[in-house]
């Protein structure tokens, strides 16, 4: 059945939900139980559903959804994308799917793109869940160490509905995954979630690595030098750099440099590799990434950005040595690397759900993507009230500074009729440089990004008054709706100024969105150049010489040819863009596989609860190994096989224990006799133990404590030959095909290391019970 026709079925239930009392209404969430427990009609349970969500939010918040919501919310029920234009209400909307969802399963979500959204629509809707009998939970409700604990997050995720951030639920995936037993764990099954902003979260954010770091590694000591070394190289000799990839490399010229520098003969031989490659992290710190675009520089430390919308992305840092690099180069105090313990990107934690939706203003565009990445269908939702924004074709001029004095010529002739007006741009340095004009011209004024995000919210509230005047950059998923008050409606309502070519038509879209929200007055008008960045980095070629030609004018650029270029850039920005995000998409399936090996036998250790499996699974784990080291030797000393015990079996290994055994062993006679040692030692500590409970502990603890290490090995490994395999592209071979490889080698490699390091752990770690807990000292 169409989404019309359930509707139709939805109004016509509308009044007689109306007609019933609160109990009477209450009473037919039973009722829509039972429907769901005899499999009856779906499209009646769904309208029933809705129609029953939809009275109670007009008795509980005092909104009743439109038809237009009803038709986002049937959509979005049903695994798709509702495209919501800002201000058409996608809080109220996500009630009716989310409460149908809860009913049908646990692990239903509602994520946001921020922490004060989640726990805005918490306070928002949770009163109307517990009205219609719901558990409903706040996934970021505090930071203190209470809420951190598993016995409170596992309240959290046992309730019908959990509101969350995508990077609190991030994390949280990363933790439970890394439970020392199920007591730990706290994490629900990820069966539906509705993401708010889906396009910032799975295309924007998408390559975004969340990450749980260890200790420290050892500190390399060459980020300095290496800064040093690149600062006194020249641009097209001894470096290239290809802005519109983001890449850079040392010409033949730049590696003989770099030769007579370090005093090596040949630096690109194996031993040199760490040099080498913290050569490659000092040029894109120096070339690549741009302060104030990519990072801000806050007190002693750098602080990622948002390219999209110009915030601080917190608890994130660059990795691989690349943070290091860019202190270096900022000439900051440089951090300590630590170890990666376990990762995982927005694309990938996504798709362990079984099933996903979600609703912006903004996903046409990119809706072939959304298909092809996530199985998701993108339904545009018509405006409640139409649409009465005017957006002014682009006004293109040829240089920065042109541009500039355009842009603000009309930005003071709204302000001065009193319009409230919004000037974004694509990066913090431009937003603060508008800033610094306005404040020349005397003009008072707000500037919202990275810098002064803490007074966000009351920014953007102020924004839509009249007289008013907000500088800032990209503004999806910012949270707070714009209210235009009565006397800038009678202006004309909310104008907003696009100070660059942005990088998407998405973005520009979302810029446009916040004029003219439903039904309101508004105009847009979009002030570009040839030297904006989206333009030099996609088709300086094709208008170098238009350019060198006209340098000097002022002048709105007239030329047909010129100006189908800036949708040229974008474009080819866009595509871009899709293409490193499908790029990765296919390096971390290669990640995603291999943890989900990891997870499944992680889960395995932690649901057994009998000795004897655990024991099995252990000796079974042992004999692979000592049979690896030993089958294919002829003989074996009493001497080599008295170290291999001390490093890997029983510390407490005694001489007279090869009494009436031979001077020298066959590989058979070798490994019977260390199994039938590590045997007597198994069972010596759990005589010690002397708690079957306490034993089984200890057993998974120390398999666990190896699984994890070596995964975090492995993640590390897998980081840094992202780097390397992107260098092969220059030899003609498949970057992808050469991570698969390599990753499936140094999988293979760690999966040999952690049997190693189970069978260590298990018989050679130290352990004691401190007041009721097991403490285990790992050698």
């Amino acid at each position: 059945m169409g989404h019309k026709k359930i509707l139709k079925r939805i109004n016509k239930l509308a009044p007689i939900m109306a007609k019933m009392t609160d109990s009477e209404l209450q009473a037919q969430v039973a009722i829509i139980r039972g429907m769901l427990a005899n499999n009856e009609d779906e499209n009646q349970i769904l309208a029933t559903a809705f129609a029953l969500v939809r009275e109670a939010d007009k008795r509980i918040i005092g909104l009743f959804p439109n038809d237009e919501q009803v038709l986002g919310a049937i959509t979005i029920y049903y695994g798709d994308i509702a495209e919501l234009k800002t201000g058409e209400g996608k809080t109220l909307v996500a009630t009716m799917p989310l409460f149908l969802r809860a009913l049908r399963t646990n692990g239903v979500f509602l994520v946001t793109t921020n922490e004060y959204l989640a726990h805005r629509d918490y306070l928002k809707n949770h009163k109307l869940f517990e009205w219609l009998g719901l558990t409903v939970s706040d996934g970021v409700a505090d930071n203190d160490e209470e809420f951190l604990h598993s016995e409170v997050k596992k309240k959290v995720y046992e309730a019908d509905i959990i509101y969350t951030s995508n990077s609190a639920l991030g994390f949280d995936f990363l933790i439970d995954g890394l439970a020392a037993n199920e007591k730990g764990q706290f994490l629900c099954e990820l069966n539906y979630a509705i993401l708010d902003e889906v396009d910032s979260i799975l295309l924007d954010q998408a390559q975004t690595p969340l990450l749980i770091s260890g200790a420290p590694t050892i500190q390399s000591n060459y980020f300095i030098i290496c800064n040093s070394f690149v600062l006194t190289l020249e641009e097209d000799i001894d470096y290239e750099y290809d802005e519109e990839k983001r890449s850079v490399w040392l010409t033949e010229r730049g590696i003989e440099n770099a030769k007579d520098y370090f005093s090596v003969p040949e630096i690109m031989n194996i031993e040199h590799f760490e040099l080498f490659q913290h050569i490659v992290l000092a040029l894109k710190a120096n070339f690549v990434l741009k302060k104030d675009r990519d990072y801000i520089v806050d007190g002693n430390e750098i602080k990622l950005l948002d390219y999209k919308n110009g915030r601080i992305m917190k608890g994130m840092n660059l990795q691989a040595g690349l943070q290091q690099a860019v202190e270096a180069f900022e000439n900051l105090p440089i951090t300590a690397e630590t170890q990666t313990i376990s990762s995982v990107t927005y694309q990938n934690l996504f798709r362990s759900f079984k099933k996903l939706s979600g609703m912006t203003g903004t996903a046409n565009t990119n809706k072939s993507e959304f298909i092809e990445t996530y199985n998701m269908t993108v339904k545009k939702i018509k405006t409640h009230k139409k649409d009465i924004r005017k957006d002014y074709k682009p006004e293109r001029y040829v240089t920065f500074d042109a541009k500039m004095e355009a842009s603000l010529k009309k930005v003071l002739e709204l302000h001065k009729v009193g319009r409230p007006v919004l000037l974004i741009t694509g990066s913090v340095d431009i937003s603060e440089l508008y800033s610094m004009h306005l404040l020349n011209l005397g003009i008072p004024h707000n500037v919202l990004n990275a810098k002064n995000s803490a007074k966000e919210a009351m920014i953007i509230k102020e924004a839509g008054r009249k007289g008013s005047l907000t500088v800032a950059t990209a503004m999806a998923g910012r949270g707070t709706d714009i209210v235009v008050d009565s006397e800038a409606v009678e202006l004309g309502g909310l104008a907003v100024v696009i100070g660059e070519l942005m990088s998407s038509l998405r973005i520009e879209l979302q810029a446009k969105g916040r004029s003219g929200r439903q039904g309101l007055p508004g105009d847009t008008y979009t002030y570009e150049s040839l030297e904006d960045d989206v333009i030099k980095a996609n088709v300086q070629e094709n208008i170098q010489k238009y350019y060198d030609r006209h340098k000097n004018k002022t002048d709105k650029i007239r030329s047909f040819k010129i100006n189908r270029e800036f949708s040229n850039a974008q474009s080819k920005s866009e595509d871009n863009s899709y293409s490193a995000r499908f790029n990765n998409l296919q390096y971390d399936e290669v990640q995603r596989l291999q943890k989900g090996f990891i997870d499944e036998i992680r889960s395995t250790i932690l649901k057994i609860n009998e000795v004897s499996k655990l024991e099995r699974i252990f000796i079974s784990i042992a004999k692979d190994t000592i049979n690896e080291n030993f089958q294919t030797k002829q003989q074996i000393s009493r001497a080599e096989l008295k170290r291999y015990i001390f490093d890997r079996v029983d510390y407490n290994f005694k001489e007279n224990m090869f009494e009436n055994q031979p001077e020298m062993f066959t590989s058979k006679q070798a490994i019977e006799f260390l199994m039938k040692l590590l045997g007597e030692n198994l069972q010596n500590r759990k005589s010690e133990l002397d708690d079957e409970e306490a034993f089984i502990e200890y057993i998974k603890i120390a398999m666990l404590k190896a699984i994890d290490d070596c995964w975090s090995g492995q993640v590390d490994s897998l980081n840094q030959l992202r780097m390397v395999v992107a260098q092969r592209a220059s030899a003609q071979r498949d970057p992808v095909l050469e991570y698969e490889n390599e990753a499936r080698q140094s999988y293979e490699l760690y999966r040999d290391i952690c049997q190693r390091n189970i069978l260590k752990n298990v018989a050679l770690s130290l352990f004691e019970i401190h007041k009721g807990e097991l403490i285990v000292t790992f050698p």
